[in-house]
């Protein structure tokens, strides 16, 4: 069977634009570094290179939300390290105040330098990351203006007493952040667990309206009371250290996530780059030989092409 001339000058047309697209591809490799261009060019190699940059993708987020929430809880530590250190001053001064060399005068100035550490507490409790209240659980903002998570509350009775109590006005539900669809990381607890349920503020108040009262009557009950008080700031000290560590703990938990997630991702990026990166000595090699090929191509199509009617015509 006799090919005819079309049927040759075709085939050769067709391999020498093969060659040269193969050729303009290596090209492109080359200069890009990349292993494939399209997603035409090695679709199973394509469909794992999406893979790892989706996980990459999230590892990124969840390393967002670590470094969000690592920030958050050493918030959170410094000041219940802080509010620590006024409960122990605060047992100081009642040691001193159930001294029975202290007069009402010196009574009265512990008593002032008791609601002083009140309102640092209170200060402490309303502390702020951002525009994030620590410890009003899920509701970290939102509050009306002049209004804050704890507030000290004053009622004047019928007789001129004036009572004082701390309210919390935030969520009950300990906060946490999303780093992804239906992943949540818990950050600490609520300010109902962690001062309300302390005592604190009660026992504050308590013991400055005690060392107000001028007892001369049974000094011994009034000592007894002030003993009472010691008793109850250890009680509140205790329980704001267990709080302190519990949230130190999930700090060194979450350190210890962001470690594992940076090698993670580390390793991902290793292998996306080492199935993206173009062997460049093997494309080189490539593009030698099909730069060989092409030019052999196209003797053949100007040999073909001599062979034509056309030129005569």
């Amino acid at each position: 069977m006799r090919i005819g001339f079309n049927t040759k000058y075709n085939s050769v047309l067709t391999d020498l634009n093969r060659l040269s697209s193969d050729l303009n591809l290596t090209q492109l490799k080359i200069s890009s570094g990349k292993n494939f261009i399209r997603p035409s060019d090695n679709p199973s190699d394509v469909v794992i290179s999406l893979n790892y940059k989706q996980g990459i993708n999230k590892i990124e987020k969840y390393q967002k939300a670590i470094d969000d929430g690592l920030a958050f809880l050493k918030a959170q530590e410094s000041t219940l390290g802080n509010v620590e250190d006024l409960v122990a001053r605060a047992k100081v001064l009642a040691i001193q105040a159930a001294n029975a060399t202290q007069d009402i005068n010196a009574r009265k100035a512990t008593a002032e330098e008791i609601d002083k550490i009140i309102q640092s507490v209170l200060a402490l409790a309303n502390s702020q990351l951002g525009e994030k209240y620590l410890f009003a659980g899920q509701k970290t903002s939102g509050f009306a203006p002049g209004t804050f998570p704890f507030e000290l509350t004053k009622e004047t009775l019928p007789d001129g007493q004036v009572i004082e109590k701390v309210v919390y006005n935030g969520s009950v539900e300990d906060f946490s952040i999303s780093y992804d669809k239906g992943m949540q990381i818990k950050l600490g607890e609520n300010g109902q667990k962690v001062f309300m349920d302390s005592g604190i503020f009660e026992t504050l108040i308590g013991l400055k309206r005690l060392l107000l009262t001028d007892n001369q009557i049974d000094y011994q009950q009034e000592r007894y009371n002030i003993q009472q008080f010691i008793g109850k700031l250890d009680e509140v000290y205790n329980h704001i250290a267990e709080k302190r560590s519990l949230i130190g703990a999930q700090i060194s938990h979450l350190e210890t996530k962001k470690e594992l997630y940076t090698d993670f991702k580390q390793t991902l990026e290793n292998n996306l780059g080492s199935l993206e990166s173009a062997d460049l000595a093997e494309l080189a090699t490539k593009m030698q030989m099909l730069s060989i090929a092409y030019d052999a191509a196209l003797k053949a199509t100007a040999m073909v092409s001599g062979m034509s009617l056309v030129k005569y015509v």
